[in-house]
């Protein structure tokens, strides 16, 4: 049920891409990947006690999440007019003033866009001898970094920058996703599916030239949404850095913990009885 979820997901969001350019960086990906011919072999394990441990953590960082949003309950207009600009952290003030709805469009399109990324590595042969596990890893990623991130914005409310800009409507002030700034899941979100493919790219093809294109878009697309998103007044710098940094580890370690090579730093221990991490030193 869970992958079905998943796959639904991910065909309604490709079809919200509307832009004729991110249709063609698309398409550009989907023929570099398609055009390696190697070996197929197992790179990865995966079992039950490892995704149910980590699915089911971040199913329970969610539940947890909307209970703390539940008892802290509604804000106001009053709470609005009472917020003070220089309770900010001196770094984060200057965004206070930053709103642009064409920001944020801009910044939905990575956000959109990145489900598609995971997907072309199965454009090769070697991807698909690890099918399975590619898709389970692509769903530890996406609901681990989704529940961390859901946790910490209920757990920290934070007030956007919008919040405190006089210049924009009430109506949008008092919306919920208002009091859920930090850190950003949009930034967080394309940083775990990036890194995440960059990463198992770099598995499958460790000796391609081709992978340190594929590691600079990671890098560079959350970089991207990030400026978009404080731009638009949705996030503070601070946001996004912390977001960046959750969302790359996540990416970047879960294909780690699930690699079956004998020199991986990081291993996964599964049993009958529960699940270890070990590190090779």
């Amino acid at each position: 049920m869970l992958f079905t979820l998943t796959t639904k997901v991910l065909n309604q969001n490709y079809y919200r891409m509307k832009t004729s350019s991110l249709k063609i960086v698309v398409s550009t990906i989907i023929l570099v990947f398609a055009s390696f011919q190697v070996s197929c072999q197992k790179l990865y394990k995966t079992t039950r006690n490892q995704s149910g441990v980590i699915i089911g953590g971040a199913l329970a960082m969610v539940g947890s999440s909307f209970i703390i949003e539940e008892q802290r309950g509604a804000f106001t207009a009053e709470d609005i007019a009472l917020l003070n600009p220089q309770t900010i952290l001196g770094v984060d003030q200057g965004t206070v003033d930053n709103f642009s709805d064409n920001a944020r469009r801009r910044s939905d399109y990575f956000k959109d866009a990145i489900f598609i990324a995971p997907l072309t590595l199965f454009l090769s042969g070697q991807a698909r001898e690890n099918t399975k596990e590619i898709f389970v890893m692509y769903t530890e990623v996406f609901t681990l970094n989704g529940g961390i991130t859901k946790l910490s914005k209920s757990a920290f409310g934070r007030y956007r920058p919008y919040a405190y800009n006089p210049n924009v409507d009430l109506e949008l002030k008092l919306e919920a996703t208002t009091r859920r700034s930090f850190f950003s899941g949009h930034v967080s979100h394309v940083a775990s599916l990036s890194y995440f493919t960059a990463t198992v790219f770099d598995d499958l093809y460790p000796d391609s030239d081709i992978k340190y294109i594929v590691w600079a878009g990671a890098i560079t697309a959350p970089a991207i949404t990030g400026y978009l998103r404080v731009k638009a007044g949705r996030h503070y710098s601070t946001d996004v850095i912390v977001g960046y940094g959750v969302g790359a580890l996540v990416g970047y370690f879960i294909p780690q913990l699930h690699k079956i090579t004998q020199d991986s730093d990081f291993s996964v221990i599964g049993a009958e009885g529960g699940l270890g991490l070990a590190y090779n030193f």
